[in-house]
């Protein structure tokens, strides 16, 4: 298997696991849970600003992994 389709498939699906999470931790995150936290920031806080940073790290795998995608297929 070339390396560019290896890379684009990895990428392509580690950003889509990493969207899960980042989606998953925005949406529900922090929520069942009373009290916790860092410092502070509340627990839903933690979550809201792990979920912004897993959707972004998500999107910048799944856009390297198909950039890679397209370069093998042209």
């Amino acid at each position: 298997m070339p390396l560019p389709l290896a890379a684009g498939l990895f990428f392509t699906l580690t950003g889509l696991v990493a969207l899960c999470f980042g989606f998953y931790a925005l949406l529900r995150g922090g929520r069942e849970r009373r009290g916790g936290g860092i410092g502070p920031f509340s627990e839903r806080t933690v979550h809201v600003l792990a979920g912004l940073r897993m959707t972004l790290i998500g999107l910048l795998s799944l856009g390297a992994g198909l950039y890679a995608l397209w370069r093998y297929w042209s």
